[in-house]
């Protein structure tokens, strides 16, 4: 449970620690003008799909040991999932509408998916259980 709570941990680190990054770079507007396309790409979209992928891998490199899959998943998937829910309820870019709210899942669920690919990269399968590093 500890390797959970401390997997879950660094990645909140990581959200809140993005979320630092692109609160300032959204603010970055001249004049308090819209975003263009190419600045929303570059200040919220990529940084989204970064902070996902972080997230995970973060959260991977903590809880290492995959013998227990649902554990495992649980670890490095919850925070993610979670906030990623938050965000449609409150969205940072100032874009409530469907098209917004359908690309911020969608990247959040690319970023953690790339994000599990390399989490699961680094992971080890101890067959004698417990075999935390």
């Amino acid at each position: 449970m500890a390797r959970m709570l401390g997997a879950w941990g660094a990645a909140l680190f990581v959200w809140l620690l993005g979320f630092a990054v692109v609160a300032r770079l959204a603010g970055g507007a001249d004049g308090g003008e819209p975003l263009t396309d190419l600045d929303r790409l570059v200040r919220l979209d990529l940084p989204w799909v970064l902070i996902s992928l972080s997230m995970v891998v973060v959260a991977g490199a903590v809880q290492r040991d995959r013998s227990e899959q649902a554990r495992w998943l649980a670890g490095v998937l919850a925070v993610p999932v979670l906030v990623t829910a938050a965000g449609t309820a409150a969205p940072v870019g100032g874009g409530g509408d469907t098209v917004s709210f359908l690309l911020y899942v969608a990247e959040g669920v690319a970023g953690a998916a790339m994000g599990l690919v390399v989490a699961a990269f680094i992971s080890v399968r101890n067959e004698e259980r417990g075999g935390y590093w």
